[in-house]
C-alpha cells in the first residue's frame, strides 16, 4: 500500500498540531436597580485584573447588557463590579466556559443572602 506524500503530510500535521481552544464569551446582564459603571475580570491564578469592554456603563433593569470575550484557556475568573451609588460587588470563581450568562442583580442578592445566613 502506497500513501500519497501530500496525504501523509496532511495527516502528520493534523496529528501533531495542538488542539485549538475556543474563545469563550460571557453575556453580562445588569438586572440590578442601579447602573454598573465598570466590570473587571481577574483570571484564576492571576492577580492582574483587566477592565472588560462593555462599551460604557450598563444601565440597570435588564436594559444594560454586554457580551465580552475571554481568550482561550481562560475559564475561571473573579469579576468585580463597580456601581454608581453602592459598594462594589465581587463574584469569585465564575466559570465562563460553563456559564455564559451572568445576571449581576441575582449575583448581588445571592451574596447578600449568604452574608445574612452567616451572621449570628
Amino acid at each position: 500500500m502506497r500513501i500519497h506524500p501530500f496525504a501523509f503530510a496532511t495527516l502528520l500535521l493534523t496529528v501533531l498540531s495542538p488542539a485549538h481552544a475556543a474563545t469563550h464569551y460571557l453575556t453580562i446582564v445588569n438586572d440590578d436597580a442601579v447602573s454598573a459603571l465598570a466590570i473587571e475580570a481577574t483570571p484564576h491564578g492571576s492577580e492582574v485584573p483587566s477592565v472588560l469592554d462593555t462599551a460604557g456603563a450598563l444601565q440597570g433593569g435588564r436594559a444594560g447588557q454586554a457580551t465580552v470575550s475571554f481568550p482561550s484557556g481562560v475559564c475561571v475568573v473573579t469579576l468585580r463590579v463597580t456601581y454608581a451609588d453602592r459598594g462594589p460587588l465581587t463574584i469569585t470563581d465564575w466559570n465562563v466556559c460553563r456559564q455564559s450568562v451572568i445576571y449581576l442583580g441575582q449575583a448581588r442578592r445571592a451574596g447578600l443572602r449568604q452574608l445574612a445566613d452567616a451572621s449570628p
